[in-house]
């Protein structure tokens, strides 16, 4: 059976990512519109490769 809550964590991360980045998203208060934005950036690239290397590691498990 397929576990689908990995790659759905870092789907979900991705898009958290994508509205930091977003005119009008979400963003920091504390931290502001800029520093958002490079963490949007950083969460995109962290949710893209989680979710390369769970989609890797089911391939070799199969």
């Amino acid at each position: 059976m397929i576990n689908p809550i990995g790659p759905l964590a870092w789907v979900w991360l991705i898009i958290i990512g994508g509205l930091m980045i977003t005119p009008g998203g979400i963003y920091c208060i504390v931290c502001g519109p800029i520093i958002s934005r490079v963490i949007g950036v950083i969460s995109i690239l962290i949710g893209i490769a989680g979710f390369a290397v769970s989609l890797r590691q089911k391939s070799v498990n199969s």
